[in-house]
């Protein structure tokens, strides 16, 4: 990275650190939720429709409503770390494959790195649309939710495939 470059993004570290420290009351509330007596979050995320989320939501019983809630709101920040993360990742990927004589693979590293930005995206329509389901305003809610989190997974999942190929890359360098 050239170091002028540096002084104008956040390093990946720190997205790291950001990223576990979050990690921690997330799944804090996701056992809260189970406790409950109901799935975690991400079966609430593909419920789909607002039968399955009632039925989800009832389970739970308002104290895992509440974990649920305070989960999407956490959520926020920790989608700005894991895609901050996964886009130094796929840059990081995209050199390592370059430096490999990849260049088709390494030119592809700024849509995927671009994909992660929009799997963030994804993840903050997704929380958005569960809090007003979560709020009792359901109707279309719930498949917009799951429909976001689908385009979510895809595109983290495309962005980790990508980081493995270029560490694979990087180690058979070595």
């Amino acid at each position: 990275m050239p170091l002028a470059d540096q002084g104008r993004r956040p390093p990946l570290w720190a997205f790291g650190a950001g990223q576990i420290l979050l990690l921690v009351p997330l799944l804090a509330l996701e056992r809260r939720m189970k406790r409950a007596g109901g799935p975690g979050i991400i079966p609430f995320e593909l419920a789909g429709t607002p039968e399955r989320s009632r039925r989800i939501m009832d389970r739970w019983g308002s104290d895992g409503r509440s974990a649920a809630r305070l989960s999407l709101v956490l959520d926020y920040p920790y989608l700005v770390t894991y895609s901050g993360l996964q886009l130094g990742a796929s840059r990081a990927a995209s050199n390592a494959l370059r430096r490999r004589g990849a260049t088709r693979l390494a030119e592809a590293g700024r849509v995927i790195g671009a994909a992660q930005l929009a799997a963030g995206a994804f993840d903050a329509a997704e929380n958005t649309a569960l809090l007003g389901v979560l709020a009792g305003r359901d109707g279309r809610l719930p498949a917009l939710a799951r429909a976001c989190a689908r385009a979510k997974f895809a595109l983290l999942g495309l962005g980790w495939g990508y980081g493995a190929l270029g560490l694979a890359s990087r180690l058979a360098r070595s």
